[in-house]
């Protein structure tokens, strides 16, 4: 076992075969037996030094803490090639090597499980520079139709180097120029202090601009601010205002009261219990959201005749380019994650290099432009309690690493447009920015990754004679908040359906009407999470289910997961929709759901197979 053979193109396993075996000894099977390593194969070394070798190098992992549980050939000859020096060994204490002693045993019936180990070998290698040569990783798990000869990604190691002074913003524009990516709001405000009159600013700029939404709606002349009413008292005159919503009660008798507020004062509008058509309105109303108010002014109160919403124009036809183009879209891959579904993301790299044996398949595969990434690329770590016992990989950098050998294998003429999520290493407040490149510096490396903050707006296809679609992308922090909270929501299924989460905050013309929904950070710049106009297509994903729906000319997308239910997942009450991908025709606008995933997985106590 050497360096030598592996620069010659040799794989661990041939290497193995090549090697004038000498069994493991006595001596070395005292010693795992001693620090309670096991050993699931007779280890083979070539001399009597690389034996010695091969127990130096264990005992200063066991010194360091980060020794594998389990040992087989491929991790004695990973050992033997490596120099343990300061950054291997914190690379090597990042492992997760429980999860290792799980897959060592490999049953070749078993493809889940194969599958898995072959591609924590190839992470192994490709950290530690023992691939096959110095300028190309050549990825041998991808696997091909029957009707192809197998074919190899080569993957630039240069993507795995850090740079200085890498120049974000230059870098991002050249690549969006290249690709016909229009960015129209990416989030870029510098972390500043916050202060109160930062908290101050956000009402007022959130009043400003549900004012803006409403008086196209509202008799724009007849629009009062609250103070003004003081001198009205009992005139029984009709007002028009406009205001955030500070609180919601039901009297004894079943009336209600809405409180709204503006920059001037505050004032109780009261809504008759025999008002259908209002009631069914107020039991949508979130705190803190804008809304207008016609009624007549009595003492101190308004009679209310009528609640506006800044809900959008109603719109049927879908906007379409001439061209034909395919978009696809993904979100929470969880990189890095024990419960990843390498199989059915080496099938989607299959599909997408038109390496399948339906040929219909692969000419939409050939006509795909854009790959959008909705959030959650890796698995992330001190995201939840204990989610160290569900990653493979313990570190977000080395995870980003893991991201970037499968997402190379994606064509390099295909754009890959990523935002951030909850489990990225970007902060949780929203808006977050894009990844920090020093974390995921292999991902910006790549030549087609262009990165956005969460939310974004972007229009794709602008030199199409139609001008583009509008993309508004937003990885769903939100959702669960108002799933839970909003009764006529929970009752369409919560975030099972997170299509009609999104068609609410569609209405709201907000991602996060209610203060509180999600964790926010107030912003210089005009608010970032509010919706100014209806999007062609609204992105999302983070409740790991899938869902396609059309909505006033929106088609809302919600992406799955390419992950299968962790026991924190389950604990949540996240049943995933795994492996799944959705594209879209944009001369069509019509839909497509491709399933990768073909493997058994418990919901709900049921065995169910996903077809």
């Amino acid at each position: 076992m050497n360096i030598e053979k592996a620069q010659r193109g040799q794989t661990l396993k041939n290497s193995r075969r090549q090697t004038t075996a000498m069994s493991t000894d006595e001596e070395i099977l005292k010693f795992l037996k001693k620090n309670e390593i096991i050993s699931t194969q007779i280890l083979h070394f070539e001399t009597e030094q690389e034996k010695l070798n091969f127990i130096r190098k264990v005992q200063t992992l066991l010194d360091n803490k980060s020794c594998p549980k389990a040992i087989n050939n491929d991790i004695a000859h990973i050992l033997l090639n490596i120099e343990l020096d300061k950054e291997n060994l914190q690379k090597l204490k990042k492992i997760n090597w429980d999860d290792f002693t799980n897959i060592i045993e490999k049953d070749d019936e078993d493809q889940r499980k194969h599958k898995v180990y072959e591609n924590f070998m190839l992470f192994l290698q490709s950290e530690f520079n023992l691939l096959i040569n110095d300028k190309t990783l050549k990825d041998k798990t991808l696997t091909t139709s029957p009707e192809k000869e197998k074919e190899h990604i080569n993957i630039s190691k240069d993507i795995f180097e850090k740079k200085e002074n890498y120049n974000i913003e230059r870098e991002q524009l050249k690549r969006s120029q290249e690709y016909e990516v229009e960015i129209e709001f990416d989030y870029t405000e510098p972390t500043h202090k916050i202060t109160v009159q930062d908290f101050t600013l956000y009402f007022t700029r959130r009043l400003d601009y549900f004012t803006k939404l409403l008086k196209s709606r509202v008799n724009m002349d007849n629009v009062l601010r609250i103070s003004q009413l003081k001198d009205m008292n009992n005139s029984n005159e009709q007002v028009h205002l406009i205001g955030l919503v500070a609180e919601i009660t039901q009297t004894k008798k079943g009336h209600y009261m809405i409180t709204i507020e503006d920059k001037s004062a505050s004032i109780k509008c009261f809504v008759n219990k025999d008002k259908t058509d209002l009631i069914n309105i107020i039991k949508l109303l979130c705190l803190d959201e804008g809304i207008g108010i016609i009624g007549k002014i009595g003492d101190n109160i308004i009679w209310t005749d009528e609640i506006v919403i800044p809900s959008p124009p109603n719109a049927t036809e879908l906007k379409k380019t001439e061209e034909e183009h395919y978009i696809a879209f993904l979100s929470d891959i969880h990189f890095g994650a024990k419960v990843f579904v390498d199989e059915a993301f080496t099938k989607f790299l299959d599909w997408i290099n038109a390496r399948t044996a339906n040929e219909e398949l692969n000419k939409i595969a050939r006509k795909v432009k854009y790959v959008i990434i909705a959030g959650d690329i890796i698995e992330g770590i001190g995201i939840y309690p204990n989610q160290g016992k569900d990653a493979r990989i313990l570190s977000t950098e080395l995870q980003y690493h893991e991201a970037a050998r499968w997402l190379s294998q994606i064509p390099k003429h295909i754009a890959i447009i990523i935002i951030p999520g909850n489990h990225d290493t970007s902060r949780l407040s929203e808006p977050q920015p894009k990844l920090p490149y020093d974390k995921a510096y292999a991902l910006y490396n790549m030549p087609n990754t262009i990165f956005l903050s969460n939310p974004s707006r972007i229009n794709l296809f602008p030199k199409d004679p139609s001008t583009g679609l509008e993309f508004y992308l937003y990885h769903g922090g939100s959702i669960f908040y108002y799933a839970d909270s909003i009764q006529q929501l929970r009752e369409k299924g919560g975030p099972k359906a997170p299509e009609e989460v999104i068609k609410f905050l569609l209405e709201k013309r907000h991602l996060a009407p209610s203060h509180g929904s999600t964790l926010y950070i107030p912003s210089a710049q005009n608010d970032p999470l509010v919706i100014q106009k209806m999007p062609d297509l609204f992105i999302t994903g983070h409740t790991h289910k899938l869902s396609l729906a059309n909505y006033k000319g929106c088609t809302i997308v919600s992406c799955g997961c390419w992950v299968e239910m962790s026991d924190y997942q389950e604990k949540m009450g996240m049943f995933p929709d795994v492996g799944k991908c959705i594209i879209i025709n944009s001369k069509t606008r019509k839909p497509r759901i491709l399933n990768f995933y073909t493997e058994k997985y418990k919901i709900e106590g049921k065995e169910e197979k996903k077809n």
